[in-house]
């Protein structure tokens, strides 16, 4: 403990006796302090390129032949094959397009907020 204490009345003594040192490197101390949080905020942080974490699309091709089903099971909207056209037209629009109500778009909603929740779970 005395060597402690020797030590620390060593470092008194040389703060009193240098007081204008002692100023000179405390102010140096906090501006180099002040410019490292003023380059820090001021610089942008360097953008990492993006991972591309799904695989190259690759183009299907079928390794056996179609296999048609029974014709006789077939119904009105089964279709062997469809071009997607890039637009509804007014009869489709009319057919498959129904406006949801209120109440729709509340339960809708309210399932989001549950599936949120559930993926959140207690994250901050």
């Amino acid at each position: 403990m005395q060597a402690l204490d020797n030590i620390k009345e060593r470092i008194e003594n040389f703060l009193q006796e240098n007081t204008k040192l002692t100023v000179a490197v405390c102010a140096i101390l906090i501006a180099f302090a002040v410019l490292a949080f003023i380059l820090g905020a001021i610089s942008e942080p360097k953008k990492q390129k993006a991972k591309n974490i799904f695989p190259d699309a690759i183009p299907y091709s079928a390794v056996e032949d179609f296999f048609e089903p029974k014709k006789e099971n077939l119904t009105e909207e089964y279709y062997f094959t469809r071009e997607q056209a890039p637009q509804w037209s007014n009869e489709e629009f009319d057919r498959w397009f129904t406006v949801p109500d209120k109440s729709t778009v509340e339960e809708l909603g309210k399932a989001n907020e549950k599936v949120a929740d559930e993926i959140l779970g207690a994250a901050p």
